[in-house]
């Protein structure tokens, strides 16, 4: 985990994401914006810091492509909200999203951008965007089309948070059962059908 310090300024952001290129680029973009940011790199796996934020306190709490599982605690030290951009449209809820939609012979995928509360893949829904799954699609290339829709979605959503602005509101919902890490190491989904896929990052 590696937590870079934010400089001065308003409002203040703290991003939370893996270490991908894509989230390289989330930082990136941020930080440009002219918002103070703070940027905490935490994959499934990693240690767990005794305080994880580093004493962090600010506006928004910012998830791209997360792993790490924000408290109640910890959401609370953002003053204005938490936002999740999360690979994996509102049914497919949890870990293992690649697998499961191409378990499922999913003819569509997407991206879905929701407020954070404690429980998992539950917080009040921004925007969701949704993709057709090629045919021949395994899960890394379904990967990296979703971190790219995302990385856009970002682009679209971000400048609405810095600057104080309305974000949208959806009308979906979430729906189906939280998909556990478990279930990804055995490849098993009770609402999936048996299809055999590649293994990637969950």
């Amino acid at each position: 985990m590696g937590l870079h310090r934010a400089r001065r300024g308003d409002p203040s952001l703290l991003l939370v994401t893996d270490r991908s290129a894509w989230s390289e680029l989330v930082g990136r973009f941020a930080r440009a914006s002219g918002a103070a940011v703070a940027h905490m790199l935490w994959e499934h796996g990693d240690p767990v810091a005794h305080d994880p934020l580093g004493g962090w306190e600010g506006d928004w709490i910012i998830g791209f492509q997360a792993d790490y599982v924000l408290s109640g605690q910890e959401l609370k030290r953002a003053r204005r909200g938490a936002l999740n951009f999360r690979p994996g449209p509102p049914d497919i809820r949890g870990v293992g999203m690649y697998e499961v939609a191409l378990a499922r012979s999913a003819d569509t995928f997407g991206v879905t951008c929701h407020h954070m509360v404690e429980r998992v893949d539950a917080g009040p829904i921004v925007e969701v965007e949704r993709f057709p799954v090629a045919e021949d699609a395994t899960g890394t290339a379904l990967c990296e089309e979703a971190a790219a829709r995302a990385y856009l979605q970002f682009l679209r959503l971000m400048p609405l948070v810095v600057n104080g602005a309305e974000l949208p509101v959806s009308t979906e919902e979430w729906r189906g059962p939280l998909h556990t890490w478990a279930q990804l190491r055995r490849r098993s989904w009770p609402d999936a059908g048996v299809r055999s896929v590649r293994s990637v990052k969950g």
